[in-house]
C-alpha cells in the first residue's frame, strides 16, 4: 500500500524539529561560535557532518515514532536503546533537560538585556513564565505552534546572516583566519568531533519530542521526510550564521548575543524583528524541553503534572541567573559526549526493525 505523504505536513514537521533545536544557544549564536566558528574554514565540514546526523537521526527517529503509534511511545529511551540503558538515558535526560531549560532561560535574559536594557531577571522571568503557559495547552496544539515558529526562525536568520556576509564576500581566506582568536572556547579537540558533539547533544534531549511528532504523522515516509528536510535546513542556516560571525568578530566581541548584534547592525528595524525572532526561537524549544520532563513525571493534562511543570519552571529560572555564554560551554558538550551511544542505538534499533 502506498503511503501518504503531504508536502504540507512535511514542511510542518520539519519547521517543528527545526524550532526544536534552535534554542537559546542557536539563536543567539553562543553555539555556532564555539561548536563551528572557532575551527576556521574547517566549521564547514563540520557543518555538514552535523546535517548528515540530524537528518539521518531525525528521519528513523520520526518513523520509528510513526510505527509505534498503535503502542504507544510512553518510554521513548527504551525503545530506542533497550530496558537497561534506557533508564539510564531516561534518568540523565531529565537533569540534562533540567539544566537546558535553564540555558533557554538565561538566553532569553541575556538577550532582553543586551537589546533593550532592562533587567537580566526580567527576560528570564518572561520566558519561565510564557513556557509554564504554553505547557498548559498540550502537546497538539504545542506542535502546530512549534512548526509554525521554525520557517519564521530560519528565514529571519538567513536574511540577517546574508546581510552581513555581503560586505565580506571578497575575502573569504581573511574570514576564516580571524577564528584563531577563538581556540579556547572550541568545544572539543577536533573540527570533526566537534560537528558530531553538536548533533549528539541535540538529539539527546530531542527524543521523545521527534517520536511523538512522528506519531502524529500520516505515515512513515512523511515523517521520515520531516526529519530530513528539518535536518538540512538546521544545518544550512548554520552554516549561513557561522559565516556572518566570522565576518564580523571585531563587531561581536564582548557580546553574549552576537546575532542580535549583526541584526542590529544591518537595520534598527531588523534588530526589532530578530529580537522577536529570537525569544521564539527561545520558546520554541523550551516549551517541548519542559513538555518532555513533565510527561516523565506525571501524566499529562492532571493536576499533578501542572504543579510539577510550575515548579521546575521556578527552579530552572534561579539556575538560568549564571553566565549564559558559561552554561553553554558547559552543559552541551557533556551532554554531547553522553548522546554519542545514543546516536548507535538510533543506527542499531533501526536495522533491527528491517
Amino acid at each position: 500500500m502506498r503511503q501518504k505523504t503531504s508536502i504540507t505536513n512535511v514542511i510542518k514537521y520539519a519547521g517543528a524539529y527545526i524550532a526544536l533545536e534552535i534554542g537559546s544557544g542557536f539563536a543567539t549564536g553562543q553555539e555556532i561560535l564555539q561548536f563551528y566558528s572557532s575551527y576556521g574554514l574547517m566549521s564547514i565540514p563540520a557543518s555538514l557532518i552535523s546535517m548528515i546526523l540530524f537528518a539521518w537521526a531525525g528521519s528513523r527517529v520520526m518513523a520509528a515514532g510513526y510505527e509505534l503509534r498503535s503502542v504507544g511511545t510512553a518510554q521513548p529511551y527504551q525503545i530506542i536503546c533497550g530496558k537497561t540503558l534506557g533508564t539510564f538515558y531516561e534518568c540523565f535526560v531529565l537533569f540534562y533537560l533540567f539544566a537546558g531549560l535553564s540555558v533557554m532561560i538565561s538566553g532569553a535574559g541575556a538577550s532582553i538585556q543586551e537589546y533593550c536594557g532592562v533587567n537580566y531577571y526580567a527576560g528570564g522571568i518572561f520566558m519561565a513564565l510564557l513556557v509554564f503557559c504554553a505547557f498548559a495547552f498540550g502537546l497538539k496544539k504545542l506542535i502546530d505552534l512549534v512548526g509554525m515558529m521554525g520557517p519564521l526562525i530560519i528565514g529571519v536568520a538567513l536574511f540577517v546572516a546574508i546581510c552581513t556576509i555581503l560586505p565580506e564576500a571578497g575575502n573569504l581566506s581573511g574570514i576564516f583566519a580571524r577564528a584563531e582568536t577563538l581556540t579556547e572556547i572550541r568545544p572539543a579537540p577536533t573540527w570533526w568531533m566537534s560537528g558530531i558533539l553538536y548533533a549528539a547533544y541535540n538529539l539527546v534531549s530531542s527524543l521523545a519530542f521527534l517520536m511523538a511528532l512522528g506519531r502524529d504523522a500520516s505515515s512513515a515516509k512523511e515523517a521520515a521526510a520531516g526529519g530530513i528536510v528539518g535536518g538540512i535546513l538546521l544545518m544550512l542556516t548554520a552554516v549561513f550564521m557561522n559565516m556572518a560571525l566570522l565576518a564580523n568578530l571585531d563587531e561581536i566581541e564582548g557580546s553574549v548575543v552576537p546575532t542580535l548584534k549583526l541584526a542590529s547592525a544591518v537595520s534598527p528595524m531588523t534588530g526589532i524583528v530578530f529580537v522577536f525572532v529570537l525569544l521564539c526561537g527561545i520558546f520554541s524549544t523550551a516549551a517541548p524541553i519542559l513538555w518532555t520532563i513533565c510527561r516523565n513525571l506525571a501524566r499529562e493534562g492532571s493536576r499533578n503534572s501542572l504543579i510539577i511543570a510550575l515548579l521546575i519552571s521556578l527552579d530552572a529560572l534561579i539556575l538560568g541567573q549564571l553566565p549564559f555564554d558559561r552554561l553553554v560551554g558547559v552543559i552541551y558538550p557533556i551532554s554531547g559526549y553522553m548522546g554519542l551511544l545514543l546516536l548507535l542505538c538510533i543506527g542499531k534499533y533501526r536495522w533491527k526493525r528491517r
